[in-house]
Order: C-alpha cells, then sequence, then structure tokens
C-alpha cells in the first residue's frame, strides 16, 4: 500500500485525478445498481426476469449510442460540466425509479440513466489525459481503473444491504443521495489548473486540403475526410482505428469473463457457489492492483510490449484452465483450492494490466481539443464489445458448455496481443 500512496504522489495533480477516479468509481456503481435488487423488482411488479433483463439492455444500448455526442458536446460546452450533470442526471434516474409504480416507468428511468451514464468515460478520461503529462498518464490512468474497481465491488454490496433492511427504494434513494453528495464536492474541490476543463476546446482547421478539384471524386473524398475530422477534432488514423478495435476487444473480454466466471468455476470445475464467488472476488482484488502497479510500469517501459505481456499472459492462464481437473470430485482439495486461487488472481492482473495501457497509448494521441471526442468514440467501442462478449460467449456455453466457453475467451486475448503489436507498427 506504501509503493501504491508514492505512485500516487507522483501523479501531477493527485487531487484531480483522486476526484475524478472517485467519479468513476460512482458512475460504476450506478451502472450496476439496478441487478442486486432485480429479485425484488420481479416480485413487485410482477415482470419476468427477460423483462428485467431489458432495463439493462435498455441502460447499456442508451450508454453506447450516447458515448461519442458526449464526447463531441464535452469539447465544446467543457468537460467537468459535462461530467457533472452526468453524474447529476444518474442520481435523478434512482430517484424516478425510486418511485416507479410501473414497470414502463422504471424503463425511462433506466433510459434516463444510460442517457447520462455515456456522458462519465469521454469526460473523465479525457480530464485525465489533459491534466497529466506523458511522463504521468500511465500511473494516473491506473488510479481511474481502480476507482471504477471500487464501485463495481461496492454496488452489490451497498445497495443490497439497503435493500434488505429498508427496501429497494430506500436504497435506490440513498444511493442517489451519495451521488449528489459527491457531485456537491466534486464541483468545489476540483481545480483545473489552466480552467480548461471549463472552457470549451478552440476548433482547429480541418488539415490541409488533399489533392484533387473539388469536383473530382478525390475532392469529394477529401472534403468528407476534412468535414469529419473537423467535427471530431481528430483524423481517423489507422492508430485510431486500432486503438478503437483494440478497446472493443478488452471490453469484450472483460464483460465475458465477469460472466461467466462463476459458471466455469461451479458447473465446469464443480465447486460451490460460496468458493466460486470467492475466487471470482480474488480476480476482482488483483484487477484493482493491477490497474495502479501495471498504470504504473506504462510510463517507465515501452506501453506496446507492456500491453503484449499482459494479453500473452493472459492467453495461457486461460488456455491453461481448459486442462483443469477435478481430483478430489469437486469437494475442493486445499491445494486444488490453492491453484485455483493463484490462477485467478494471475488472471485478474494480467487481463486488467492491458486496460491502464491502452488507455495511456490513447491518452498519447489525444489533444485537450480532441480528447473527449477520441475517448467517446473508443468508449463506444468499448460498450459495444460489453454487450457482444456475453452474447458471444452465452451461446458458446449453450452449444459447447462453460467448460469451453470460459477457456476459449483466450482466443480474445490472442487478438488483443495482435492489436498492441499492430500499434507499434502504425502509431
Amino acid at each position: 500500500m506504501r509503493d501504491l500512496l508514492s505512485e500516487y504522489r507522483e501523479i501531477r495533480y493527485p487531487r484531480n485525478v483522486g476526484l475524478i477516479s472517485l467519479s468513476h468509481g460512482v458512475n460504476e456503481f450506478y451502472s450496476i445498481v439496478l441487478p442486486p435488487v432485480i429479485p425484488l423488482l420481479v416480485a413487485d411488479f410482477n415482470i419476468t426476469y427477460a423483462q428485467a433483463g431489458l432495463l439493462l439492455t435498455v441502460f447499456f444500448v442508451m450508454y453506447s449510442v450516447f458515448q461519442l455526442p458526449a464526447g463531441l458536446v464535452a469539447d465544446r460546452a467543457g468537460k467537468k460540466r459535462v461530467l457533472v450533470l452526468g453524474l447529476a442526471g444518474m442520481a435523478g434516474s434512482l430517484v424516478v425509479a425510486s418511485a416507479a409504480s410501473s414497470y414502463e416507468a422504471l424503463l425511462a428511468a433506466q433510459v434516463l440513466a444510460g442517457i447520462s451514464g455515456s456522458t462519465y468515460h469521454p469526460t473523465g478520461m479525457s480530464l485525465v489525459s489533459d491534466i497529466e503529462s506523458d511522463a504521468t498518464e500511465g500511473k494516473a490512468m491506473g488510479v481511474f481503473g481502480f476507482g471504477g474497481m471500487l464501485g463495481v465491488a461496492g454496488a452489490p454490496l451497498g445497495v443490497g444491504g439497503v435493500a434488505a433492511l429498508f427496501g429497494w427504494r430506500a436504497a435506490l434513494v440513498v444511493a442517489a443521495l451519495g451521488g449528489l453528495v459527491f457531485v456537491a464536492v466534486f464541483q468545489v474541490f476540483f481545480r483545473d489548473p489552466d480552467g480548461a476543463a471549463d472552457r470549451p476546446a478552440t476548433v482547429s482547421d480541418g488539415g490541409k486540403t488533399e489533392p484533387g478539384g473539388s469536383g473530382s471524386a478525390d475532392g469529394l473524398v477529401a472534403r468528407a475526410r476534412e468535414s469529419l475530422a473537423a467535427t471530431l477534432r481528430f483524423r481517423i488514423t489507422p492508430t485510431v482505428v486500432v486503438l478503437a478495435l483494440l478497446t472493443l476487444l478488452i471490453s469484450l473480454q472483460l464483460r465475458a469473463l465477469h460472466t461467466f466466471a462463476t459458471g466455469f468455476l461451479v458447473d465446469g470445475l464443480g465447486r460451490s457457489t460460496s468458493l466460486a464467488n470467492g475466487l471470482f472476488f480474488v480476480m476482482l482484488a488483483a484487477s484493482a492492483v493491477a490497474s495502479i502497479w501495471i498504470g504504473s510500469l506504462a510510463d517507465r517501459l515501452n506501453r506496446h510490449l507492456l500491453g503484449t505481456a499482459a494479453a500473452g499472459t493472459t492467453t495461457v492462464v486461460l488456455g491453461a484452465t481448459y486442462f483443469l481437473t477435478v481430483g478430489d470430485g469437486g469437494t475442493g482439495g486445499l491445494s486444488a483450492t490453492a491453484l485455483l486461487a493463484a490462477a485467478f488472481a494471475l488472471l485478474g492482473f494480467a487481463v486488467y494490466g492491458c486496460s491502464p495501457v491502452k488507455n495511456a497509448l490513447i491518452s498519447e494521441h489525444a489533444t485537450a481539443e480532441s480528447s473527449g471526442g477520441l475517448f467517446g468514440v473508443t468508449q463506444t467501442t468499448s460498450a459495444v464489445g460489453s454487450a457482444v462478449g456475453p452474447a458471444v460467449f452465452g451461446y458458446v456455453a449453450t452449444e459447447a458448455g462453460v467448460d469451453v466457453a470460459f477457456p476459449l475467451v483466450a482466443v480474445v486475448s490472442v487478438l488483443i496481443a495482435v492489436g498492441f503489436v499492430l500499434l507499434a507498427r502504425v502509431g
């Protein structure tokens, strides 16, 4: 812990990064606030689990569709302003949900939550990119990821605990009030040194005119490219394309592993549900450490090699899980459990090690004028990956078994490693 605090002190603006990272935790907390109370919603509204699942689908669809527009708005209206309004909107959606008297009202609340939540990553990540230097972006992105992990871990415990004592409506109100208090704290204590967080970015020119007359095919293509560049405030280069695809694959991998880790341990290896959840927690705990530690390494080592190493390690560990056997009939002997714990710790460390490296690489190509749009593009592909991962590997689990689907995520890890290698070549 002392080493982690030491790394944090090396960040250029630790207070600002800390506040942005805590806001990441609030956003992630709100993103998964409904799952802990879904059984209660099913009973109170007399809905099916399919309808309950649609509540989450609606959220992530809105979250995905509006990320790029949110990033573009943030570049023009000010990133801090948009971030604060987004968090307040998510808190407001919980108030709407807590007062819902019908399933349709819950759906409306999730639409509001998804649109509001879509503002966070394009603004939060671009703020970190804007205020930190190349020498500290990796550390800062690592702390940013750690803040998100705190939110993920806290939602089931916090919301589920309050709901068990006072009901799900009270739990949502408490969560909303907590978020609004944090918004006030963020507004008061966040201090951008040059005021760029609240200042709309200036529009740069679209670049030089490409060869070819305005009426020629080449001229029309050139004008279309310039128009797109002026809108996004950055050019769609091969590097940007690879970064976007890499972001999609990393999110696809994370969501697939989150979805099927417990099922693999229970149905694939015969472990108990309690032990499986314990091992899943081990993976998340290692992930939190990796987010900060590897983020720091990204400021010292070659980022492309570091990302390739993390993805390669993920491939090996995931592939090895296919060969795990339960010699004790699923009773979970001490040595077998220790091996699983070590494997899942290493897996969490490697899987989440890819994210701060990738985010630092994106920051290399982001300017104060374009970071909102650039992170809007990459986070849109991230949301797409989050939606696709569980669906694709859920189909594999249905057809071939979860014991095959979980290790098969290693295929995605291979593609991620290839993506980091490609970045080294085109960057």
